[in-house]
């Protein structure tokens, strides 16, 4: 062992220069451990039928610590390997043979993708009167058989590793997977951009977005660097941080150079990354209108011992070309005190266009809502020299309007908006309508048309806007069967009284419409609704509550509240962690015998709701057990 340490710090010492080499951290050697033993199993001989066995181990209990209940699930790929069986050492190890009979069994279970393990005492305080208990000190807790199914590679999984307590608490610990592999080598990783090519024009300066770069095949890769590129008179970096496939265990290191172009991502592994996923998340803001590539470079990708591993690279690219853009200026005018026969005004603007010459458009209302008085065409940076032919239609409700330049005018250049003509309407009634761009065109001085996108405009002289501002229920969480209040408030941010329909649900399930009526504008109200949970498994379900929109409501994004889940407990999750575990067990253990009025009477355990806490209660939890939410 001295040996291999010394060979892998001289690894180590030559690949550092330049570049920091990834190796699995060490841990203090008086922490508290779960393992597999071996941790690797890499034999390309090892084929199907074969069998071979693992040990999971726990180390450096401290007597202080109190173990009493153990836990641990663990997986693997059942294409490559099938579970045989499982020996339990631990409990059996520790405790007389005429007490076995005090070794609580709540799992013990081998299946073709993965080995269930759970024990505990029944009675702690008899263990502990015992002297076998609680357990400390370096032990062997299973033996697992399993069987080659096929050829690969793949981790031997703690999905699960629970240290329990004589108080049902966490044991803090370290747990380190084990790894199998019988397959030759892989095939080259690929680093990649995600999106591969941004073209935006809405991504104009002084907007942010995200890039990722992901990585497929990964395969014993223990630790990576690369760097992404880009023109940083177009794009600065904001931030560059680990992505999804990055364990919270790595140790990242990053760095950003807007003056240079780019960024840099640096991750150290104390376990084998392997597959696909994204390595990291990077923001950027736009600085300027252009192209760029996302260039990726100075890749490396190492193992555990710091030797490279093989792999290729694709880049991604970023564009924004201008794009013209003619708009009803305000985009949204809502004013209640806009009744008839008060006036208002419009713009119709045009922005980011070159070598402008000449334009066109429609612009629609309803009649019934508005009359247009006025349209008055504006010598944009003062030029006079163009022709308008405009028609107003009172009738079937449109403005149109077409401007021609000619010569000696000087083509237009625009970046900001500026406004091409002003619209004046009177309002003939109450209510809404869309002032909505048709037929619009752009030309340039050659009398070729122009590229442009239009963004229409909105009136309204009554507001109205209902919504939902929460949702909560009480008592929560609840064992199956019991009942809960739902209250809902809603609010009138409206300047008329609503009545309005209210519907409430539980995941997809209408629980109940209700009937809110004459809410006053500026008024908040609670509903309450009793739910029953007979009808319902437990789980997690999550409320809402929906008003549908009203007539001329625009503001409709709070009409829907989703917020607030309501835990419908499983029988024996007495902690209410969602899932039922060696802490409950240990939990039940200490209440075991108690009645209502003892010192350790809990009535959360209690699960028979008869009073006492017995044998048919710790039946019930068994039954349970492993069950999650």
């Amino acid at each position: 062992m001295l040996r291999r340490l010394t060979v892998l710090t001289l690894v180590v010492l030559m690949l550092s220069i330049g570049f920091t080499i990834f190796v699995p951290k060490t841990k203090a050697a008086d922490t508290t451990k779960v393992y597999v033993d071996p941790p690797m199993i890499v034999n390309q001989a090892l084929v199907s039928p074969m069998t071979f066995n693992i040990s999971v181990k726990v180390d450096n209990v401290a007597p202080s610590a109190g173990l009493v209940g153990i836990q641990f699930t663990m997986t693997w790929d059942p294409t490559i390997l099938k579970g045989v069986s499982m020996q339990e050492i631990i409990f059996h190890e520790v405790t007389p043979p005429d007490q076995w009979i005090n070794i609580w069994q709540l799992n013990n279970k081998v299946t073709n993708d993965s080995a269930v393990y759970a024990f505990a005492f029944q009675d702690v305080q008899a263990a502990v009167d015992g002297g076998y208990a609680p357990i400390s000190g370096n032990h062997t807790i299973a033996n697992i058989t399993l069987k080659v199914m096929g050829v690969g590679k793949c981790a031997l999984h703690f999905s699960v590793a629970k240290l329990g307590d004589r108080d049902a608490n966490e044991i803090t610990h370290d747990t380190f997977d084990g790894f199998f592999n019988n397959a030759p080598p892989a095939l080259p990783a690929l680093f990649y951009v995600v999106p591969p090519k941004i073209s935006n024009v809405s991504m104009t300066p002084g907007t942010d977005f995200n890039v990722t770069v992901d990585i497929t095949n990964a395969s014993s890769v223990y630790g990576l660097e690369f760097k992404l590129g880009f023109n940083a008179t177009l794009l600065n970096a904001n931030s560059v941080g680990p992505g999804s496939f990055i364990p919270p265990s790595g140790t990242t290191l990053t760095e950003i150079d807007n003056v240079t172009g780019f960024v840099r991502f640096n991750v150290s592994l104390s376990s084998s990354l392997d597959g696909n996923g994204v390595l990291a998340e990077i923001n950027f803001h736009v600085e300027d209108l252009g192209k760029t590539p996302l260039h990726l470079y100075d890749i490396q990708l190492v193992d555990s011992l710091g030797q490279p591993l093989t792999f290729t690279s694709a880049d991604g690219s970023f564009d924004n070309i201008l794009l013209a853009k003619m708009a009803v200026e305000p985009p949204e005018l809502i004013d209640p005190t806009l009744l008839p026969p008060a006036t208002f005004k419009i713009n119709v603007t045009i922005a980011e266009v070159r070598d402008l010459y000449g334009y066109q458009f429609n612009l629609t209302f309803d009649p019934n809502i508005l009359i247009c008085l006025q349209d008055e065409v504006h010598d944009v940076l003062g030029e006079t020299h163009y022709i308008p032919n405009q028609m107003i239609d009172n009738n079937n409700g449109f403005v149109f309007l077409n401007v021609s330049y000619y010569a000696p005018a000087v083509p237009l250049d625009i970046d900001a908006p500026i406004a091409f003509v002003t619209l004046k309407f009177r309002v003939k009634a109450v209510g809404a309508t869309n002032l909505t761009l048709t037929d619009t065109g752009l030309v340039d001085s050659g009398g070729q048309p122009i590229t442009h996108e239009t963004h229409n405009g909105f009136f309204q002289s009554l507001i109205v806007d209902v919504g939902v501002i929460d949702i909560s229920a009480f008592p929560n969480p609840l064992y199956q069967g019991r009942s809960t209040n739902v209250s809902v408030t809603v609010t009138n941010e409206g300047n008329s009284t609503e009545s309005f329909p209210l519907d409430v649900y539980y995941n997809s399930t209408l629980l109940a419409t209700v009937n809110v009526t004459s809410l006053a504008p500026n008024t908040n109200m609670t509903i309450t609704i009793l739910w029953n949970t007979s009808s319902i498994t437990w789980g997690k379900y999550r409320l809402s509550a929906q008003i549908p929109p009203r007539p001329f409501e625009t503001h409709v994004s709070d009409n829907t509240l989703i917020n607030g889940i309501v835990k419908v407990k499983i029988p024996g999750d007495i902690n209410g962690d969602d899932i039922v575990d060696i802490f409950d067990a240990i939990i039940a253990s200490n209440a075991y015998g108690s009645r209502v009025g003892d010192p350790n009477w809990n009535p959360e355990a209690d699960l028979k709701e008869d009073g006492v806490i017995d044998i048919y209660d710790v039946i019930l939890l068994s039954m349970h057990f492993g069950q999650r939410i």
